[in-house]
């Protein structure tokens, strides 16, 4: 599957994709292209999702922000 690593970051420290959601101002379907890697955030979604990541002790970094295939090696 491809996708944007930061968001499913966030969901293994225990956010929902709703949480993710209210925290962005977002609604959840635009969160879930975000995930799919089918969008990626404007700049006050983006630095919304950095915040967040950070006030839950999560550093993301570059990498989690560009599209990953998980089944490549």
């Amino acid at each position: 599957m491809c996708g944007m690593k930061a968001i499913s970051r966030l969901y293994q420290i225990g956010l929902t994709r709703q949480g993710v959601a209210a925290a962005l101002d977002q609604t959840t379907h635009s969160v879930r292209l975000y995930e799919r890697g089918e969008r990626f955030p404007s700049k006050q979604p983006y630095t919304a999702l950095v915040q967040l990541a950070e006030s839950r002790g999560l550093t993301l970094l570059a990498r989690d922000f560009i599209e990953v295939d998980e089944n490549s090696g």
